[in-house]
């Protein structure tokens, strides 16, 4: 006889809920600390210790950084609660309530709202600031005034991707059929942009976005709407939820080409600056409202745009410059999660038909997920991207001098009877004077232009470098490089998504694929991946070079690998490229360039990510090798 019985609810009070959650919370803050302070560690200790030079607001840097950490405990804790639960519920009933048609159009939808709520989408609007607009035209505009534009363009490349991976879930065919053709497609309009002008600069770009989509939000929103249309559908053997999250970083290089393809006739070529600010030679009043909205005081001032230091603000902002930048980053986070959750919520009820499950732990999730992406995009922009473009604008001193502008001092009253002169190696004179500090003198090169004869004040720029060596010296491009390489290795072994991914991948091959090797390998891939980015944008060298004989290479070995060691070396450049290691890479790949004086810093990202890849399949094919030679000998001895 049944009967109905009623939940009982146990009320407790806050002390008692704060014994509860305090124990949970720490272990999940301590986890995330782990992920990112040995990175940070590497950066400052390299700075002080390798380069000498000390870090600038260190104290700010340092809230920063707990910010980025508490955000993320908060904000991944809240993507476990809320979102990734209505995700896999909503892949479940897709298909038994709606046809192929609205199952491909939510999925088309959800990429596009899972990446724009992506905390390492908003980075690449800030590095606009430091592309100059006659340098590269389309690649300022992209990041400026059209950054909409680019950020639309790169969640319909994930929608079309989310579309194409729901397809493999339902009929379970081979990653590579969609593999091969997209990644050729990809080659072949690289190529294409190498030999036009302004396309070619926004190549590092493209091929960054990539890896900018294959975030904490996007990943698991994906992978749990695949799973839960996986599990209902028919004759499908590609229910490991493998091989999305590679489609997701390959389409929005795609789109973003086009989106370049497309303003790139609309926008002047790239040109000296004087031809830039010249009325006979500059560029047209359309042009300039593309490039600097409605505004076109620029031009008819003749003044030049400067592009925003990568140095750190100054501290004297105070608590008015904080308390702004939290609300900003409270309003990026609502902007970001809201339309998402709305979404998915209006789907389940207003399509679906059904409620929502366990309402007031995913309304939990849902607000721990905002709070955690306000916090973190507030310790982004005062913690990891100060540090990394404070590492990478002072690398060059290994190699050749450079100007420490987050350093310059003025000296008053400043006498020029003071200046005396010398005489360099090639007999020329060169004017200098002597600055007392305590109780020793330094010998301070003189330029003219930075004294102000009217207020008598001298604005001195400390010189810094080169450490090893002369100008240019290779010992200091070499120490750059192995600095890369285990900035890439050991980043890598800290992101919590691979030692997962890891565990996932030894239960489903039956420990044929190790954890500890598939680490070892994905680290040594993104080592090498982020020395051969930094070497690009050190030597300026165009993205085409490193991405097409890379790409051509990975799918050879693509159709000679196993299927399932296929899914998983795609799969795991997506992991390397979490929500620490974008805006730090991105940050000093950016110092380095603005250093340098090259057109971007764009691209090293991408080495990371494809380097992996190909590491991961040596690997696998390896394996496979030994597991082979181990059948046949125990064949030979059986006989």
């Amino acid at each position: 006889m049944a009967r109905n019985e009623k939940e009982e609810s146990i009320e407790i009070g806050i002390r008692e809920a704060l014994t509860l959650i305090l124990p949970y919370f720490k272990k999940k803050f301590l986890e995330q600390t782990k992920s990112v302070i040995w990175i940070v560690l590497y950066l400052s200790l390299f700075q002080l210790l390798v380069l000498r030079i000390p870090i600038k607001e260190a104290a700010i840097i340092s809230l920063g950084i707990f910010a980025v950490i508490f955000g993320l405990t908060f904000f991944l804790e809240g993507l476990f609660l809320g979102l990734m639960p209505l995700g896999e519920m909503i892949g479940l009933r897709l298909p038994q309530k709606l046809g192929l048609t609205g199952i491909l159009l939510f999925s088309f939808l959800l990429g596009i709202g899972a990446t724009l709520a992506e905390p390492a989408i908003a980075v690449l609007k800030a590095c606009g600031s430091s592309v100059l607009p006659w340098q590269a035209p389309l690649l300022y505009y992209l990041l400026g005034e059209g950054s909409d534009f680019l950020f639309v363009s790169i969640a319909s490349g994930v929608g079309v991707a989310v579309i194409l991976g729901v397809f493999r879930f339902l009929y379970g065919f081979s990653l590579t059929r969609l593999l091969i053709p997209t990644v050729l497609i990809l080659l072949a309009i690289t190529i294409y942009a190498y030999f036009d002008d302004s396309l070619q600069q926004i190549a590092g770009l493209a091929w960054d976005s990539g890896a900018v989509t294959t975030g904490p939000v996007t990943v698991p929103l994906v992978v749990a709407l695949g799973l839960g249309v996986s599990k209902v559908a028919k004759d499908n053997e590609s229910s490991s939820g493998y091989g999305v999250v590679t489609l997701a970083s390959l389409f929005p290089i795609l789109a973003v080409f086009l989106i370049g393809i497309y303003f790139s006739p609309k926008l002047p070529l790239p040109m000296s600056e004087s031809d830039f600010f010249s009325k006979r030679k500059g560029i047209s009043d359309e042009q300039s409202i593309l490039l600097f909205g409605k505004s076109l005081s620029i031009l008819k001032s003749e003044s030049k745009p400067q592009a925003a230091s990568t140095q750190p603000v100054t501290p004297q902002k105070g608590f008015n410059f904080l308390f702004l930048q939290i609300k900003e980053g409270f309003q990026l986070a609502f902007r970001a999660i809201l339309p998402l959750t709305c979404f998915l919520f209006l789907f389940l009820i207003v399509v679906l038909r059904d409620r929502v499950p366990s309402f007031s732990e995913v309304f939990l999730g849902i607000s721990f997920a905002i709070f955690g992406l306000a916090i973190f995009n507030f310790g982004i922009f005062l913690g990891l991207n100060k540090l990394g473009s404070q590492v990478g604008y002072k690398l060059p001193s290994t190699f050749r001098s450079i100007e420490l502008n987050d350093s310059t001092r003025y000296i008053s009253n400043f006498n020029p009877k003071s200046v005396l002169k010398a005489v360099n190696e090639e007999g020329k004179e060169e004017s200098f004077f002597y600055l007392k500090e305590r109780k020793s003198y330094t010998a301070i090169p003189y330029k003219s232009e930075n004294y102000q004869p009217q207020s008598k004040l001298y604005e001195y720029v400390p010189i810094h470098g080169p450490l090893f060596g002369k100008e240019d010296n290779l010992l200091g491009y070499f120490i750059i490089l192995i600095f890369a390489f285990f900035l890439g290795f050991s980043a890598t072994l800290a992101e919590p998504a691979l030692s997962a991914l890891g565990t996932t991948v030894e239960e489903s091959t039956v420990g044929i694929f190790k954890k500890k090797y598939l680490i070892q390998a994905v680290a040594l891939g993104v080592g090498i991946g982020t020395l051969l980015g930094v070497t690009k944008v050190i030597l300026e060298i165009p993205m085409v070079f490193f991405v097409v004989p890379s790409y051509l290479i990975l799918l050879v070995l693509t159709l000679f690998s196993n299927r399932d060691f296929i899914d998983i070396a795609w799969d795991s450049a997506g992991v390397t490229t979490g929500p620490i290691t974008v805006p730090l890479v991105i940050a000093m790949g950016l110092g380095i360039g603005n250093q340098l004086n090259t057109i971007d810093g764009f691209g090293i990202l991408a080495c990371a990510s494809i380097f992996p890849i190909l590491t991961v399949l040596l690997m696998g094919i390896w394996i496979e090798n030994s597991r082979r030679l181990s059948l046949k000998d125990n064949d030979i001895k059986v006989k």
